[in-house]
């Protein structure tokens, strides 16, 4: 059964960063500065049409400097959405 646009983990993963991003008051670009990561690369992330490695998780959540908790949360959304991208 495929996963519908509301049960994506892949887009539940960008709503997820896209949140956190505005929260912590960064554009796309300031984010994929202080990650590391190319512009396209967030955009994508953020529009769930892809899923992140987990290196790349690791790497958002230092940027955005989520707390232990946070973090948790975070890498365990995008390890759903790391799945669901590779099959």
């Amino acid at each position: 059964m495929e996963n519908g646009p509301e049960t994506d983990p892949r887009r539940a993963f960008g709503r997820a960063l896209r949140a956190l991003r505005q929260g912590a008051r960064l554009t796309q670009q300031e984010l994929a500065v202080k990650a590391g990561l190319g512009i396209r690369t967030l955009s994508d992330l953020e529009r769930g049409t892809a899923g992140p490695r987990p290196a790349t998780a690791t790497l958002l959540a230092a940027a955005l400097g989520l707390d232990r908790a946070g973090s948790h949360a975070f890498h365990t959304l995008a390890h759903a959405a790391w799945r669901t991208a590779r099959g």
